[in-house]
């Protein structure tokens, strides 16, 4: 895939180093982590390890970028993106503040189709946790039908040291 797409106002690319302080800003928020499988940030230098260790991984990282701006580069959120077989899991993410309000709602739509735009992809999924009702929501609105719930599944470690049930969501082509 790409390493960078302008989605409608969006630009995606892959995340950097560089996006270590925003990262941080955004995964330092106890209220943004507090449903997602990584651990609340303390610092910059966490962000760097974390943006690392997934630089290394088998999944993306994508910085959202607000495309409109005449800096164009206001970061927005991160979407993680992993792609085995015919299947992408999709994770998403957005900062709380005042410009980036509706933008993951707004982003997911286009950015489900460009993944489809890859021939060998027939089908998107995530998993939320079951309190988590943002998220319900946004996956929802992009078209994602709730699919059942996973008992014990994922970890979630700024809840809990034991695994938490989820919702599965799926998108298929």
């Amino acid at each position: 895939m790409k390493s960078t797409a302008q989605l409608g106002r969006f630009t995606i690319r892959d995340v950097n180093l560089w996006d270590a302080p925003d990262l941080y800003a955004l995964l330092g928020d106890a209220d943004t982590v507090r449903y997602m499988g990584v651990p609340q940030l303390r610092n910059v230098m966490e962000a760097n390890v974390l943006i690392s260790r997934y630089q290394a991984g088998p999944g993306r990282w994508l910085s959202v970028l607000d495309g409109t701006k005449p800096q164009a580069t206001r970061f927005l959120g991160i979407v993680g993106l992993e792609i085995r077989g015919h299947q992408a899991t999709l994770t998403i993410a957005f900062n709380r503040s005042r410009e980036a309000r509706g933008a993951g709602r707004e982003f997911s739509v286009p950015f489900v189709q460009w993944i489809f735009t890859y021939p060998q992809i027939w089908r998107v999924w995530a998993y939320c946790h079951v309190d988590n009702l943002p998220v319900q929501k946004v996956l929802a609105r992009m078209g994602a039908e709730r699919e059942g719930r996973l008992r014990r599944f994922a970890f979630f470690p700024n809840l809990s040291n034991e695994p938490q049930d989820v919702f599965v969501y799926g998108i298929t082509r």
